[in-house]
């Protein structure tokens, strides 16, 4: 492919740094970032002073816009969140039955070798089941939770292991520490949540290499006890105050985690840490209503929030633009600064900053252009640009 140039554009990098300037492409990667506005010979695309960011990365997707991971191919779902600027996504299943999970795992390994450039990347696949403490699993199954032995840790590994990117094991279930190291010496990337688990039992957990907090304040409702019988730290406690805990998923609708909470995560971790994840239900994106779930419950999308019949949270239907521009409204950041929440913090929790995740020369040229209410105008995937553009906003500033 011949050379073509982004021009005349506010860059917003992936790394808090923004300025005026052009990006070249040339065979899906950027091969140049420079300051300035482009004067030579090759193809341009003038973008008028529009800020272009990295493509968003969505860490935590169980469906969307109609489509269930469990049900569909997760192509249709990859293609339609390219058209939401989410240029790259991580697959996410609960407590589910074994064959359920196998099914899925083995749909996301075959997606993850699709390289095509009508649909978002498909990174892999998160479970943040079955190793969930039963007593804390929300709108999962608890019947399919499962200890996270030995013997558990290893059928995972042979069944499902090509496919699978990060595992939650729950702090205070059976063998929990000793199943994250396991998991981090197979090359997995583990997370915490789904516990009400003591402090002690989470720190030996970060001891053995958990660098994530799975979805911050979701399904923990505190722990009291001790002598005092007062409130006691939690998992949430640990990874606002232990830097081994790298990344902090953030679902930011409003509703799982008050906006005070969002303002709390991000005056002691400060941005770097948050990656910003929807959670969302097959809902998400469509008018507010009842659906089914895959597993015949009946839940109700409303608001940008799905919910049980009995009006319990089970998820978020907001998509990944609108959880952006909730935490820019919540927390005051620029948006220059606010876009690593969604492009480079997590394409480092994976270990992929060195192919996404930045504007910077030899990535993967994933792009979004913005308009000044931070609603997606343009999408490029891998160079070549996306016919049409569906931001779903729910959300506006």
């Amino acid at each position: 492919m011949k050379k073509h140039v982004l021009n005349n554009a506010r860059l917003w990098i992936g790394d808090g740094r923004a300025f005026d300037g052009h990006v070249v492409i040339e065979n899906r990667r950027i091969a140049a970032v420079e300051p300035g506005p482009y004067r030579g010979d090759w193809p341009v695309t003038d973008l008028e002073g529009a800020p272009l960011s990295p493509g968003m990365i969505d860490l935590m997707v169980v469906g969307a816009l109609g489509h269930s991971i469990l049900r569909d191919d997760p192509l249709d779902l990859a293609r339609d969140y390219l058209r939401l600027g989410v240029t790259s996504c991580q697959l996410t299943i609960g407590t589910l039955p074994w064959d359920a999970m196998r099914h899925v795992a083995d749909h996301t390994q075959k997606a993850m070798g699709y390289n095509e450039r009508d649909a978002a990347r498909v990174l892999g696949l998160y479970l943040e089941g079955p190793f969930q403490h039963p007593d804390f699993t929300g709108a999962s199954m608890r019947e399919h939770a499962l200890p996270p032995t030995a013997e558990n840790v290893q059928r995972v590994l042979d069944e499902l292991g090509p496919a699978v990117t990060m595992v939650n094991v729950s702090p205070k279930t059976e063998g929990d520490a000793e199943a994250v190291r396991r998991f981090c010496e197979a090359g997995k990337v583990v997370s915490m949540a789904h516990s009400d688990g003591s402090a002690e039992r989470v720190f030996r957990c970060v001891e053995a290499g958990t660098s994530v907090l799975g979805h911050a304040w979701d399904n923990n409702f505190g722990l009291l006890g001790g002598e005092t019988k007062l409130q006691q730290p939690t998992l949430e406690h640990v990874a606002l105050t232990d830097d081994r805990v790298r990344f902090i998923h953030v679902i930011c609708d409003g509703i799982h985690v008050d906006p005070v909470i969002v303002r709390l995560i991000l005056r002691c971790r400060g941005v770097e840490a948050i990656c910003l994840v929807t959670d969302s239900v097959n809902r998400a994106g469509c008018p507010d209503g009842p659906y089914h779930h895959d597993d015949g419950r009946l839940f109700i999308k409303k608001g940008g929030i799905g919910y049980t019949d009995a009006g319990w949270v089970c998820g978020s239907a907001l998509l990944l633009p609108d959880h952006l521009r909730n935490f820019v409204k919540f927390t005051g950041t620029p948006p220059e600064q606010a876009i690593c929440t969604v492009t480079s913090n997590p394409a480092r929790s994976l270990g992929l900053l060195d192919t996404i995740g930045m504007i910077t020369p030899d990535q993967t040229a994933d792009l979004v252009a913005w308009d000044n209410h931070l609603r997606v105008r343009r999408v490029w995937r891998a160079g070549q640009e996306v016919n049409s553009i569906s931001d779903y906003a729910e959300v506006n500033l």
